[in-house]
């Protein structure tokens, strides 16, 4: 078993990391430690790597762990998605974690590869993950983890990867509130692209999740042959977790979507009003011009041509004209009306109503 740190380039060996456990004493290290670890005995080992290249890692995987080549493949690509596959000596997993950007708006996935047989973990990824690196760090300290098996090394894992959506919802629905309150105030077209923005996240979340929980679902009713009875219950938990994030994230994208239904009503209601005052000036001017119009032409023999209070009468009755027309205008609700009540009030009950449903 020594030929692989012999063999395996320097980039390669730099970037693997094992976690050994032999007679109850974990020791942390590099490649090397393979050279002490085989699969027909008790010890459980974890090796992870980070940012691997096909040419490097396509060798240890398909002839030293003789890992099958289309999972080697599927490990390796970027875009896989969540999936499980089962094999004789492991199971493989593919996971996804997202972090989001709230300022430049871009969702960021990050694929996590594993095989896992009776005793082996063996996790692949590009960059580096601080799931993977808490349960490492934590490892010195809980010794137990890797006593219980690797499936619990793999369930602390997924543990830390999924709560991690948990905080970027809470951030997306903090945001999408403050947008809420602003359309009333001050609905910009940077508001109705900033919720474009959120829409897309969250359709990429989604998009992420919902395989993701349905792998969970599989996990925990015992499809995996490598994962223990008595540790199902916390993949149960887990799929408990990812389901509550499936549903949050429907929930803030039909927030999303009424908010924005609210500002294109904000707008329209906007645009209505400033209609509505332009016509108001516009039926006010048309007996002032009328009136204008008819001394205005230039006929010799006219009523009042010659009457030396005649443009004082004309300026009165134009204003008279206007004064009545304003209060009647008044009187019928057409100025002086607030907008956006009863869109506010409608919103804001809809929102509530969700949220209530979303914590039963």
């Amino acid at each position: 078993m020594t030929d692989l740190a012999v063999t395996a380039p320097a980039g390669l060996a730099s970037a693997i990391r094992v976690a050994l456990l032999h007679d109850r004493q974990l020791v942390q290290g590099n490649v090397l430690l393979l050279g002490d670890w085989h699969e027909d005995h008790s010890d459980c080992v974890w090796i992870d790597v980070t940012g691997p290249t096909q040419e490097d890692i396509e060798p240890l995987l398909e002839e030293w762990f003789r890992f099958h080549e289309l999972a080697a493949e599927d490990a390796l690509s970027p875009n896989t998605l969540p999936k499980y596959d089962s094999f004789d000596r492991y199971d493989f997993f593919v996971f996804r974690t997202t972090a989001l950007n709230i300022a430049a708006h871009g969702v960021e996935t990050e694929k996590l590869a594993c095989f896992m047989g009776k005793n082996f973990l063996f996790t692949i990824h590009k960059n580096p993950l601080d799931s993977i690196d808490l349960v490492w760090g934590r490892l010195p300290q809980d010794v137990r983890m890797m006593e219980r098996g690797v499936d619990f090394v793999l369930y602390s894992v997924l543990d830390s990867l999924v709560d991690r959506h948990f905080p970027l919802i809470d951030e997306i629905e903090e945001r999408l509130d403050q947008i809420h309150e602003l359309i009333f105030s001050n609905p910009t077209q940077g508001l109705l692209d900033e919720l474009l923005d959120f829409k897309r996240d969250l359709n990429i979340l989604r998009r992420q999740s919902l395989p993701q929980r349905e792998l969970l679902n599989q996990i925990s009713r015992g499809g995996s042959r490598f994962i223990r009875q008595e540790h199902l219950i916390y993949f149960r938990d887990l799929y408990d977790h990812m389901y509550r994030i499936g549903e949050s994230i429907d929930i803030e994208r039909e927030m999303a979507t009424s908010t924005m239904e609210a500002y294109l009503s904000v707008i329209a209601n906007r645009t209505n009003d400033i209609m509505k005052v332009l016509t108001i000036f516009s039926s006010i001017l048309l007996p002032i011009n009328f009136i204008a119009g008819i001394y205005g032409m230039n006929f010799e023999f006219m009523p009042e041509l010659h009457w030396k209070y005649g443009y004082l009468w004309a300026a009165l009755l134009m204003a008279a004209i206007a004064a009545g027309m304003l209060s009647w205008f008044g009187k019928k609700g057409w100025l002086w009306q607030r907008r956006g009540d009863f869109i506010r009030r409608e919103l804001h009950h809809r929102r509530t109503k969700r949220r209530k449903a979303a914590r039963t």
